[in-house]
């Protein structure tokens, strides 16, 4: 809910006159402000391929000035990707006969790189049992960052297990206004659903957006969606 502060409106407006011995004239005027709450309008998602603006996922990006995307590299990413998840290759480009899933998560990623304006803080984290940021911290995007960020998420592999939680605190730690979380599966190295919701919540006070895409089966649905929902963000479940 966000608060809307109308002008203040004048609710009355009275003038008592009062003509007893020793009595004096009144004139009094009464003013009160209305603060009305109104909900903010839920965020939307836009077409998995061909949208209009920068996207990941479906998740609009367009305006953002500063984002830290976090990704799942656990060794489950490396099954094939199922469904719809399938049929999000990039058209014309190369693709394995059975794309994984890291493969589509990559092929996104890559896209909403190659088109954010230059000048936008970000930063990409990768987790399995342990973390990899291309920076220690969020930096402005400029064009020359362009092919090592590439080179960086293509560079990348499925193994291990998923420290969900270490993963999260590290991109909260930034201060970035957006995170936008990939995985699929339960956290399970560094804390569970608990901590994640906890330093969230903790950043939510800030006003942190929290947009989620789940993918496959196994992915944490009940976490992915309480950290949209409540942050504001958009929950894409694949």
């Amino acid at each position: 809910m966000r608060a809307l502060s109308l002008a203040p409106l004048l609710l009355a407006s009275a003038a008592c006159a009062v003509r007893a011995p020793g009595s004096v004239r009144l004139t009094l005027q009464v003013h009160a402000e209305v603060r009305a709450e109104v909900p903010s309008a839920p965020p939307v998602a836009v077409p998995l391929s061909g949208a209009p603006v920068v996207e990941f996922f479906g998740v609009p990006l367009d305006g953002v000035q500063d984002v830290v995307f976090v990704l799942d590299r656990s060794g489950s990413m490396d099954d094939p990707a199922q469904g719809q998840l399938a049929q999000l290759g990039a058209p014309g480009a190369p693709a394995p006969a059975r794309p994984r899933k890291i493969d589509i998560a990559q092929q996104e990623l890559i896209d909403a790189l190659q088109r954010l304006p230059p000048g936008t803080r970000m930063n990409v984290l990768f987790f399995n049992d342990g973390l990899e940021a291309f920076a220690v911290d969020t930096f402005p995007l400029e064009e020359a960052d362009r092919g090592g960020l590439i080179g960086f998420v293509q560079a990348t592999a499925p193994s291990g297990a998923t420290a969900l939680a270490p993963a999260m605190r590290t991109a909260l730690l930034m201060n970035a206004r957006r995170v936008v979380l990939l995985s699929d599966g339960l956290g399970n190295i560094g804390g569970d659903a608990r901590n994640v919701l906890r330093d969230a919540r903790e950043a939510m006070r800030g006003g942190v957006r929290i947009d989620t895409i789940g993918l496959g089966r196994d992915q944490d649905g009940a976490l992915l969606q309480a950290l949209a929902a409540e942050s504001g963000g958009l929950y894409q479940s694949l």
